[in-house]
């Protein structure tokens, strides 16, 4: 299925259920820029290591989840929550920058666990298409500015494809 220029897993439908197995699993890592949202809304001391300005890492509770998650598997953050939890059960697979398309397929923490996974409608499409956009320029601005390259340069297009699909590795 595509929306707009995401390709989504064919026959794969997503509901959210507020299983919580997305923020027990795996407590997502951050920019920059959802740091500073995260901290306007008043919350601080929530990453795993703030005195590192590379670790962008958000804390785990006890019991390995996300330091936001909280009763009945809701998040405490949840209108300013980083876009990698928005993109959940789905992870950026690849980026075809020359016909600027973005293909998804589904977290492999999620498979064996998300409730919400199933053969309907993606509930959440338009959000979830919206995530995987701004990801993909997001990291393409961040390594423009770090390259000292415009964000439309090739360069910096397949830096960008290739740093996705190394973070999207790591998840596997």
């Amino acid at each position: 299925m595509q929306y707009e220029n995401v390709i989504f897993p064919d026959s794969i439908g997503f509901q959210c259920k507020n299983c919580g197995v997305c923020c027990k699993n795996q407590p997502p890592d951050i920019n920059l820029k959802e740091q500073h949202r995260i901290e306007a809304k008043g919350f601080t001391n929530f990453l795993e290591d703030s005195h590192d300005p590379d670790n962008r890492n958000i804390r785990r509770n006890k019991d390995g989840s996300c330091f936001f998650l909280i009763d009945e598997n809701r998040c405490k953050i949840h209108d300013v929550k980083p876009l990698i939890c928005i993109l959940e059960p789905f992870i950026i697979t690849d980026f075809d920058y020359k016909k600027n398309r973005i293909f998804l397929s589904l977290n492999p923490l999620a498979t064996i666990n998300c409730k919400g996974i199933s053969n309907e409608n993606i509930v959440a499409l338009k959000e979830i298409v919206n995530a995987a956009q701004t990801i993909v320029k997001e990291v393409s601005e961040i390594i423009a500015k770090k390259k000292g390259l415009p964000v439309t340069d090739k360069k910096v297009a397949s830096i960008t494809k290739k740093l996705l699909r190394d973070l999207n590795s790591r998840t596997r």
